[in-house]
């Protein structure tokens, strides 16, 4: 059922903002592709599916790779006269690239591949058809900010692809030693290799007949290992004669303490009394009476008492300075203690004179050590200058051996540079094919929805009615005052 919106008062007319180009653009094609959506999805599915059996029919190819690297020469760079002229290495330029690029896909190299390889034509085709097909499948291209050159040959199998352009790149190496090789220079590198080995093999004879009339072996590790010999002889030298001076001072203090030490002592000793005390008792006896009648007859501070009391303090005096007891009979025995003393004076002596004996052969063997040192370095010099001299001579033998082998793979180039070439990295079979699966894929999926897109738009554009409000507005200049919704739709809404 149609419904009619009211028109609002003249006076209260809105004039509608016409919409943006852009929206309404978007609003067409959405409208497009939803009103043709079976006309989208049959078509993406018809260039889906073309794209997927293209995919999965076409056969695959696997694209083995080798990398070799080209080593250019150096060219001289002239200097003004006050600084030394240098050489400056020559970059790999596209001549370079171009020039090995032609020896690799050249005819000459690749009929010799096939005939190393033993590959037959098939049938129906001929050696030039299948030579030109092998130039197609093959690239070479430098690889960024470097010398090197990749290889690359596209086959149907990965180990074929990867012997093939493993043979390949050999074969390109002796074409390429081939044509660059200088006539004159293996030979002259040969003669001046014959006269370097004279002098290589005179000079390690010199070496080793000095080393075996010096006894030497390794020159450094002798003079290393007699340093630690003589370090270690000397601290236990210096150890042993400090040990002799400690059993000196020993010595000397058992020998003071036996001068000290008497050799016997008492062991019984008889006294009986001092007679002279018993004397002088009764003498003191006597004079104190002679005082105590002195006092009688005279003053305390009388010539006759201070006599008498000097008397009494002279006899008091030498009474108390003898003994009670004088020794009378005496028996002496051997110290124990002078007996030890004595014992332990000889075993130190005994000691003394066996430490002083093994001094002379320990002082010995350090100045043997520290001649040997000095003769070790002093044949070091000389055997450091033949080890030069031979090392010298076998440096020079080897780069010119190294130059001889150099000799085959070199080339005098226009400008008197050289360039060489040598394999980085053989070629291993890929684990991935060239053309796999997802590609194709991708680019169906793309490809059919931008031509169902397409065409749903083109249909759309071709049927010049009139979709939508903003396009009345438009294309007619005219306000919409209302919508009449379809029917169908307006049904389907109502019974949802």
């Amino acid at each position: 059922m149609a419904t009619l919106q009211t028109i609002p008062e003249a006076t209260a007319i809105v004039p509608m903002a016409p919409a943006a180009g852009g929206s309404l653009a978007a609003r067409s094609v959405l409208y497009s592709l939803f009103k043709h959506r079976r006309l989208v999805i049959g078509v993406f599915l018809l260039v889906f599916l073309a794209s997927a059996t293209v995919a999965f029919i076409r056969p695959r190819t696997w694209r083995a790779n080798t990398k070799i690297i080209v080593k250019l020469g150096e060219t001289a760079q002239l200097a003004p006269a006050e600084a030394p002229s240098r050489s400056i290495n020559l970059p790999l330029n596209a001549d370079v690239v171009n020039t090995e690029a032609e020896i690799v896909k050249s005819r000459q190299v690749l009929e010799e591949t096939v005939a190393k390889l033993g590959i037959k034509p098939e049938p129906g085709t001929d050696l030039a058809t299948m030579i030109d097909g092998m130039q197609k499948a093959l690239t070479v291209a430098p690889a960024p900010s470097s010398n090197v050159l990749q290889i690359s040959y596209l086959g149907r199998a990965p180990d074929r692809a990867a012997k093939m352009v493993n043979t390949i790149t050999d074969v390109y190496i002796d074409h390429h030693n081939q044509a660059y090789r200088n006539e004159g220079v293996r030979s002259f590198y040969g003669e001046q290799l014959r006269i370097l080995e004279t002098q290589m093999k005179d000079a390690q004879h010199r070496l080793r007949d000095y080393l075996r009339k010096t006894n030497v072996v390794d020159v450094e590790q002798e003079v290393h290992i007699l340093n630690q010999d003589l370090a270690e002889a000397e601290k236990a030298l210096k150890g042993h004669r400090a040990k002799i001076i400690g059993v000196q001072s020993k010595l000397d203090e058992v020998e003071a303490q036996l001068a000290k030490t008497p050799t016997h002592v008492p062991y019984q000793e008889q006294y009986k009394a001092n007679p002279l005390i018993q004397t002088f008792k009764d003498k003191l006896a006597q004079l104190e009476i002679d005082r105590y009648q002195a006092m009688q007859a005279y003053m305390p501070d009388d010539r006759h008492v201070k006599d008498k009391d000097e008397e009494i303090a002279n006899i008091q005096k030498r009474v108390h300075e003898e003994k009670d007891r004088l020794l009378d009979t005496q028996m002496f025995q051997e110290n124990e203690i002078y007996r030890e003393l004595q014992r332990n004076y000889l075993t130190i002596k005994a000691s003394l004179a066996d430490l002083q004996v093994r001094e002379a052969p320990m002082t010995e063997h350090v100045g043997y050590l520290k001649k040997r040192v000095q003769e070790l370095r002093d044949e070091r010099f000389m055997i450091n200058n033949l080890k030069q001299d031979a090392d010298e001579k076998t440096y020079a033998f080897d780069l010119y051996w190294k130059k001889q082998e150099e000799a085959r793979i070199t080339e005098a180039m226009k400008n008197q540079s050289i360039v060489n070439v040598s394999v980085v990295e053989h070629a291993t079979p890929p684990t991935q094919p060239e053309n796999g699966l997802l590609l194709p894929l991708l680019l169906g999926v793309l490809g059919g929805a931008i031509v169902a897109s397409g065409m749903a738009i083109a249909v759309e554009y071709v049927n010049r009615r009139l979709r939508f409000e903003e396009e009345v507005e438009r294309y007619l200049e005219l306000p919409v005052l209302a919508v009449i919704p379809d029917l169908h739709t307006t049904a389907d809404v109502a019974r949802a």
